[in-house]
């Protein structure tokens, strides 16, 4: 049993990690009122669903903002600039900037972006992965050439700024 901090009231919580939405439909109706069915698109995502956070209402704005030297990245706005120089991308192509920024350098295995961006779990096609980087690519050639995506072969992708 877990107290939820806002109200006091004690139920079981049931995370859904990685799960597609028919099944976490699913599992809210096995449950039947009697648990928090929280659901989490990866493991990252599931470990903050049980530390106690404020609110998105009440986090600082500078929460949803990306900086890592001229690379600024609006999580609010849904913007990208270097250098102050917008960077227009489609929404797609934000949610993986947006990823790869929030932990630059890491390398991002093609399960944790088929989860986090496509939300869905990844069966091996690593093709939208592949495909959505490429048009990202493109994307940021046009704006800046020291910023880049590297693959790392079967494994996935990881974002490099240039101090």
């Amino acid at each position: 049993m877990t107290e939820t901090p806002s109200s006091g009231i004690s139920a079981p919580y049931v995370i859904c990690v990685g799960t597609t939405l028919e099944d976490t439909a699913g599992i809210a109706e096995a449950v039947d009122r009697r648990a928090v069915v929280l659901v989490a698109p990866d493991t990252d995502t599931a470990r903050g669903l049980l530390r106690e956070q404020p609110p998105a209402s009440r986090r600082s704005e500078s929460a949803d903002i990306i900086v890592h030297g001229h690379l600024r990245v609006d999580a609010t706005a849904r913007e990208v600039t270097w250098a102050g120089v917008n960077i227009e991308l489609s929404a797609r192509e934000f949610d993986l900037m947006a990823t790869l920024a929030s932990d630059a350098g890491r390398v991002w295995t093609f399960e944790e972006l088929m989860s986090r961006i496509w939300k869905t779990r990844y069966l091996g096609d690593a093709d939208p992965v592949v495909s959505a980087v490429k048009r990202l690519r493109k994307r940021l050639a046009v704006a800046v050439a020291e910023l880049r995506v590297v693959s790392v072969r079967g494994v996935g992708f990881r974002l490099v700024v240039p101090d």
